[in-house]
């Protein structure tokens, strides 16, 4: 394998990590959105698409385009196109791969059934933290949290004084719209973190 790595031009070892990498991210993605969605669990945004972290920028598509990007360049450079056609080709593929996976996640979120989901029904849950959320009521960010058995995507702020980063643990302490939440972060625990900033 090492004799093979190193065998490669550093323009293919580029394009197979990317291919490599993000392939494996976007399994790990859609695996986590099937267990999400798998016995009574549905999926939901609770929201629009902006609202459900189905923006085109998103961490699925972004991570589509670089696993579309890097395969498609590890064959045009194995199948003796020059760099420049091979980036071409791969952005070209990248983008395919970005809007088939936008517009699969937009079809699944559009068959939700979002009126009779209450959001008080979130208060105390589990959530984890999609989009990183700014400290102190800043801005939104998005968090990923089961209400009433679907698996939702609900913009979210915190009062804590630090920003929540991506992946983080927080619990669901209000709800102050249709489908906006309040939450606080976790410590190791899973108990509320109330040594860094937070303001009850």
């Amino acid at each position: 394998m090492d004799a093979w790595w190193n065998s490669l031009a550093m323009a293919l070892r580029v394009f197979y990590a990317l291919g490599i990498a993000s392939a494996a991210l976007l399994a790990l993605q859609m695996l986590a959105l099937l267990f999400g969605l798998g016995g009574d669990h549905d999926l939901d945004s609770g929201g629009d698409l902006h609202d459900s972290g189905l923006g085109f920028l998103s961490v699925r598509t972004l991570t589509a385009f670089f696993a579309g990007f890097g395969w498609t360049g590890v064959v045009a450079i194995e199948h003796g196109l020059g760099l420049t056609p091979a980036l071409i080709l791969a952005v070209l593929v990248g983008g395919l791969m970005m809007f088939a996976v936008f517009f699969t996640m937009k079809g699944l979120y559009s068959l939700r059934a979002s009126g009779t989901l209450d959001y008080q029904n979130a208060l105390g849950a589990i959530a984890t933290v999609y989009l990183p959320i700014p400290p102190r009521m800043k801005r939104a960010g998005q968090v990923e949290v089961i209400v009433q058995g679907r698996l939702c995507v609900v913009s979210a702020f915190t009062r804590a004084g630090r920003t929540l980063p991506n992946r983080a643990r927080v619990r669901v302490s209000e709800v102050i719209g249709p489908a906006t939440l309040v939450v606080e972060p976790l410590d190791a625990s899973g108990s509320p973190n109330r040594a860094t900033g937070d303001i009850s």
